[in-house]
């Protein structure tokens, strides 16, 4: 089944833009959130605008779950005023899993597979000496950065 929906204009907001990347994926905002261990109502506000103030890392870990491009990553983080910078180191490693698991076939139906999937960015980051993705068992508050 291929997806054909047009990709949103350049100025939509975010909240279009992850739909658009969710749909794209063949899956519900629900799979999304838990492919990406964020909670679902979290989810929710920030597709509808009602959180305004979210970490890289918690951008990250939807990025993942969708498979985004670099290109896919850094257009949907700059709808959220976030950036990948080149002053952070961290940053760089993102952009590594970003590259490296863009190219991963993901079961979506197979969730554990998918927190598996996470888990091994998890273990790239700590390897080299930084925290692991944000998760909802670590669900930072709704404001943080």
């Amino acid at each position: 089944m291929s997806f054909s929906s047009p990709k949103p204009s350049k100025d939509s907001a975010f909240g279009i833009y992850l739909d658009y990347y969710t749909q794209r994926a063949g899956i519900s905002q629900n799979t999304l959130a838990n492919c990406a261990r964020v909670n679902q109502p979290w989810l929710n506000k920030l597709v509808n605008g009602r959180i305004k103030d979210t970490s890289v890392g918690e951008l990250l870990c939807l990025c993942l779950a969708l498979r985004l491009s670099v290109k896919e990553s850094k257009d949907l983080l700059s709808r959220m005023a976030r950036t990948f910078s080149p002053a952070e180191p961290m940053h760089g490693v993102y952009l590594e899993l970003i590259k490296e698991y863009h190219k991963k076939e993901i079961d979506y139906k197979k969730v554990t597979e998918i927190s598996e999937f996470l888990v091994d960015a998890d273990n790239t980051l700590t390897s080299k000496g930084y925290p692991p993705l944000p998760s909802a068992e670590r669900t930072p508050k709704e404001g943080s950065k």
